[in-house]
């Protein structure tokens, strides 16, 4: 990632780990809605965006990050803000 091959650990989480977000947890998956803030683009370079992720060790529910919509339109629970 371009502007990042010099970075230290605490920058890298700043930047792209701790990231205020809303978190919806549904018998299908975790929907991580991401916040609009500065480093979002390098987020959305990314290619993950609503782009199901199996994960095994979450008895394979999918991880699919978001951008915040108005609308919430999965059932569960939720969950606001960053707790860190």
């Amino acid at each position: 990632m371009r502007g990042y091959s010099d970075a230290q650990a605490r920058q890298i989480f700043r930047d792209l780990v701790d990231t205020p977000a809303d978190v919806t947890v549904s018998e299908r998956e975790v929907l991580v809605q991401l916040h609009r803030r500065a480093h979002l683009p390098i987020i959305l370079a990314s290619g993950l965006l609503d782009k199901p992720i199996r994960i095994p060790w979450w008895n394979s529910l999918r991880l699919r990050l978001s951008t915040l919509s108005k609308h919430k339109n999965v059932r569960g629970t939720f969950v606001r803000g960053n707790p860190g």
